[in-house]
């Protein structure tokens, strides 16, 4: 199910140490932000931000979560995935 943070997309190095888009949450606004300290290279910063969302998640919180996505995530279709790969073999055909 799609929520309200679909909407808000950004690219940031936080989640590896290299340029990603994900969903915005703590990880950017918090470890990412302007008076974080600077993260270290690939893969220390991934490695770190995994052990930091096990930590949380062990407390209940899941906000430091990797959520990757585009920025067509807001197209994304709510329906189960075997109707939706239906839909995208006729749609394919279609274009032929």
């Amino acid at each position: 199910m799609k929520g309200p943070r679909v909407e808000s997309t950004a690219i940031s190095a936080v989640i590896s140490g290299r340029p990603a888009r994900g969903l915005v949450n703590r990880l950017f606004t918090d470890v990412g932000s302007p008076e974080a300290p600077a993260l270290p290279d690939y893969p220390i910063t991934y490695d770190a931000a995994k052990a930091l969302h096990a930590a949380a998640l062990a407390k209940g919180c899941d906000d430091f979560a990797v959520q990757w996505a585009g920025q067509g995530a807001p197209l994304a279709r709510e329906l189960p995935a075997t109707d939706l790969v239906a839909i995208l073999v006729r749609e394919m055909a279609a274009q032929d």
